[in-house]
Formats: structure tokens, C-alpha cells, sequence
């Protein structure tokens, strides 16, 4: 792959997605671990986030990359 192949760049944009859906998953998780929730229901609140963020990421992606 050369430096600037359009592959590489969408690789590292959804790698990109992936670790910013990670954040808002984890940061979710945590902060619904200090509202008072069960570790299992802050989990589920995690990967609530995790999906919908990586959704929204890839739904933009997949308009920006047309």
C-alpha cells in the first residue's frame, strides 16, 4: 500500500471510530458505576454508549467517504 492509498486512510479512520466509541463506552460504564448502578446495569450502560457511538461514527463515515 502506498502512503497516501485511500485504504489506509479509511483503516485508520474506523480505527479512529472504534477507539472513540471505546472512550464513550468506557467513560459511560464509569459514570454509571458512580450514579449508583449495579456493575452489571453500568456495564450494559457502556455498551449501550459503545454501540451508538460507533453507529453514529460509522453512518458519518459512510456519508463523508462517498
Amino acid at each position: 500500500m502506498a502512503a497516501g492509498s485511500p485504504e489506509l486512510t479509511l483503516a485508520l479512520l474506523l480505527t479512529i471510530a472504534v477507539l472513540l466509541a471505546l472512550l464513550a463506552g468506557t467513560a459511560a460504564a464509569w459514570l454509571g458505576s458512580l450514579d449508583g448502578a449495579t456493575r452489571p446495569a453500568a456495564v450494559l450502560r457502556g455498551g449501550a454508549a459503545f454501540a451508538a457511538t460507533l453507529t453514529v461514527c460509522a453512518a458519518f463515515l459512510s456519508v463523508l467517504w462517498r
